[in-house]
């Protein structure tokens, strides 16, 4: 199915030019992609769901086609001129800008000590080890203990190495695969092992 690029698109394109290990995607995720990630997240819930690099808006927007309530929806952004296009597009959502590897300061500057879900539209295999590590561990120190974190990958494995699995107690869930976003995705769902043997006791 042909794509036609919009302005987002656009926007999302040049800051892939000047930086693509920064950025790293050429588009913007597509709905599919988007809404596959959003419909991991409990709509009915009440507590914070905390998106990691909001980029042009797209799975913020699932995630409120999906029922979230924008009054929940935290977004980090650290690219100025994306954050002023989300700002703009979702005015009742919270933007914030700032990198998400102080994100758990960024939370305390909002009264925010812990979050439902975390929903990452970050390229964590193009980052180092180190900045994985760091970004990981803050959002998994925010999670409630019945917390998800969503995360895409283009490749057929877990974005997060089973080494880091067993650090954090994490239990690794492939949910569904995007095929029609441009390059293909996986989405994966990561919880505590206590989240998942709370949930078999019930």
């Amino acid at each position: 199915m042909l794509r036609i690029f919009d302005q987002q698109d656009k926007i999302f394109i040049s800051r892939w030019l000047r930086n693509p290990l920064r950025t790293g995607a050429v588009i913007p995720s597509g709905s599919m992609l988007a809404k596959l990630m959003a419909n991991q997240v409990d709509a009915a819930g009440d507590g914070v769901v905390l998106e990691l690099g909001g980029g042009t808006g797209a799975i913020t927007a699932a995630l409120l086609e999906a029922g979230t309530a924008p009054e929940r929806l935290v977004v980090i952004e650290r690219d100025k001129e994306l954050c002023r296009l989300l700002t703009r597009r979702f005015p009742q959502v919270t933007v914030l800008l700032g990198d998400v590897i102080r994100l758990r300061s960024h939370l305390r500057h909002q009264g925010v000590t812990a979050v439902d879900a975390v929903v990452s539209g970050l390229p964590l295999l193009s980052m180092s080890e180190r900045l994985q590590q760091i970004i990981l561990g803050q959002a998994f120190a925010v999670m409630d203990e019945n917390g998800i974190f969503v995360q895409f990958t283009y490749g057929p494995r877990s974005p997060i190495s089973r080494a880091k699995l067993e650090r954090w107690s994490l239990e690794a869930h492939p949910v569904g695969y995007a095929w029609r976003n441009l390059p293909p995705a996986t989405v994966w769902r990561f919880t505590t092992a206590s989240t998942v043997l709370q949930k078999e006791a019930s």
